[in-house]
């Protein structure tokens, strides 16, 4: 019974994929969203309470899996440098994804106007970035990095990763990004990072 609720719960979240790449987040409604279902708002609503909740949902399936990729890579790791190196060049080739950029600028547009950014946030970034973290934490204690805030170092190689492009993807003054460019970008925030965190 249990299998069989979540295969419906999968399939209302592929449907509702469908109607929000349709008709984007602000068109979309329950009812919409119910209907190409083909059940009640009641049914919809058993499973999912809110039309950013559904969305949140949405995306993770979409882009989720593509960073969970990268951060879990990193679990057995020895190379300090090259793993890190691998990570920037994964999250960079993810992040600049046209779908990516999307939902970076819809949830930034609906921050102050619904749930949508916090929960986006919560179920992404937040999750991924305390696994890199960790990595971090681990690098420390081993006296490969020096021993500091492993969250806020996480942020600041995010940051260094993200420098060079992301507020020019964000508005659209680059739409295209060459691999060249990406891997020279990744090998330079490294670099700084490790320099950053070298141990004292």
């Amino acid at each position: 019974m249990r299998k069989k609720s979540e295969e419906r719960r999968q399939a209302m979240i592929d449907i509702a994929g469908e109607v929000f790449n349709e008709i984007g987040f602000e068109g979309a409604s329950m009812a919409e969203i119910s209907a190409r279902i083909g059940g009640s708002k009641a049914t919809l609503y058993n499973y999912f309470s809110s039309k950013e909740e559904i969305f949140v949902e949405v995306m993770m399936k979409q882009v989720g899996c593509q960073f969970e990729e990268a951060f879990m890579a990193l679990r057995n790791e020895d190379d300090l440098r090259a793993g890190l190196l691998r990570l920037a060049r994964h999250y960079l080739d993810v992040i600049f994804r046209p779908e990516v950029i999307a939902v970076k600028r819809l949830a930034s547009y609906y921050a102050g106007r619904s749930e949508l950014g916090p929960m986006l946030y919560e179920r992404g970034p937040k999750r991924g970035w305390a696994k890199i973290a960790d990595f971090l934490k681990v690098k420390m204690d081993e006296g490969k990095l020096h021993d500091s805030d492993a969250w806020i170092a996480a942020l600041q190689f995010r940051s260094l990763v993200e420098a060079e492009w992301m507020e020019a993807r964000m508005l659209n003054v680059v739409t295209e990004i060459s691999p060249q460019a990406l891997q020279d970008s990744a090998e330079r925030a490294v670099d700084a990072f490790i320099y950053l965190y070298q141990p004292r």
